[in-house]
This record gives C-alpha cells, structure tokens and sequence, in this order.
C-alpha cells in the first residue's frame, strides 16, 4: 500500500515538473497576410471625373479586396509624371482622395499584420478632365538595368548591356518606342523609332549611364520615363 502510494506522489510530481519546465502549448504565430486582388481604378484605363473641364483635382475611391490575417492595408498611390509616391493607412477595403486630373498614376496596396507585410501587383490608370478619344501613354517602366546599379565589365573596355522596359497605353494603341542614353541627363537620342521593349548596347566601362524611354501612341501623343541610371566598372 505504502509503494503505491508513493508511485502516485512521485508520478504528480513528474507531471509539476513537466508544466513547469514549458511542457504545455505554445501559441502559434499568425501567418502573414495573403494575396491581395486590386479592385477598381482598373488597370490601365482612363478614369474619367466628369465630362466638364476646368476643375484641377478629382476625387478617386481605390478599393481591394480583403487578404487573409491583414490587420491594416496601406494605398501606394504614384504620380506617373513626377515619380512621387504618397501612402495612406487604413484598416478598410477602399479609400477616397482628390488627386490632380490629366495625371498618369500607378497604385498598388500593401497588407500588413504583426508578422509580415504582403504586397499586391501594381497597377495603372490615367485621370483624366473631359472624356477624350485618345490618352497619352503611360510612361514606360524602366525594368533593366536596375536604376542606381552597377554592372561588371571583369576588366574588359566594354560591356553589352541590354536595356528592357514596359509600356502600356489606356487605349493600347502603342506606336513605337524612342531611346535616350547618354553620361549627362539622357538627353541623347540613340534609337529615333523600334515597336520592342528591349535593346542592347555596347558600353564602355568606368562611366556613369543615363537613359528614358519615351513612348509614342497612333495618334501622336508621347510620354517620357523616369530617367534611370547605372554604372558600369
């Protein structure tokens, strides 16, 4: 009677001592946010405000839907011509704001929660006054080389780099392409008109690049790129 008394202290014993030592469960951590799928202003469109002129800014409502284990979302919102992006935090599915008409802007938005941040595709879309029977493209996104770069000629003189680049039109009636590259401020024009996305170079090393791509539609109206820039040692 007496051992199995003491084989019942012992076990309770063992059991405290497992409690203590962490021996029960740990809480799992959320994972990050999931996909996110972009809503309206529809990508590359014209987003027209009224069909009177003269008012400077519109509002937009940019909506998505939700992503799974998101706390909060933020809205990326670029001016296309200016390269300036401005962000704004909230824990809905859309967002209402004024922004400047007759403007080319990429959007995308970002989930976010405790463990991690999520980020959606980016998409386009051109704010305009009156409606129009044509826009002006979007200027061309400016893939490869990545601005601010440095591409290796291992020693060589020269170096082949090949330069790529997106475009997209709100009335997808792309033209042709015109590319810039000089060692000052992309001012030099290199290629007059090609349809591709892509063009290489031969390069001399231990200078410093510059390059834009403007972008013609059908019916004559243009837009410039960023200018991008890039080393090559």
């Amino acid at each position: 009677m007496q051992t199995k008394h003491l084989f019942t202290m012992v076990a309770f014993v063992g059991i405290l001592l497992l409690a203590g030592c962490g021996g029960g469960s740990k809480e799992v951590p959320v994972p990050t946010p999931g996909a996110i799928t972009l809503s309206a202003p529809a990508n590359n469109t014209a987003c027209l405000k009224s069909s009177s002129t003269g008012e400077s800014s519109a509002s937009v409502t940019f909506s998505w839907n939700a992503a799974s284990n998101a706390d909060s979302y933020r809205l990326d919102i670029k001016n296309l011509n200016t390269q300036i992006t401005t962000s704004y935090n909230t824990s809905s599915l859309s967002y209402s704001l004024n922004l400047d008409v007759n403007m080319p802007y990429s959007w995308d938005v970002v989930a976010i929660n405790n463990t991690g941040k999520t980020t959606s595709d980016v998409w386009k879309f051109y704010l305009s006054g009156a409606a129009s029977s044509n826009y002006a493209p979007f200027p061309a996104a400016l893939t490869m080389p990545a601005s601010g770069g440095t591409i290796s000629a291992y020693g060589a003189a020269s170096v082949q780099v090949t330069f790529q680049w997106s475009g997209s039109d709100p009335d997808n009636d792309i033209a042709n392409y015109a590319f810039y590259l000089d060692n000052s401020d992309a001012s030099t024009q290199i290629v007059a008109s090609q349809t591709a996305s892509t063009l290489t170079q031969n390069l001399s090393s231990g200078k410093t690049y510059y390059w834009k791509i403007v972008t013609t539609d059908k019916a004559g109206n243009s837009s410039s790129s960023a200018v991008g820039s890039f080393q090559i040692q």
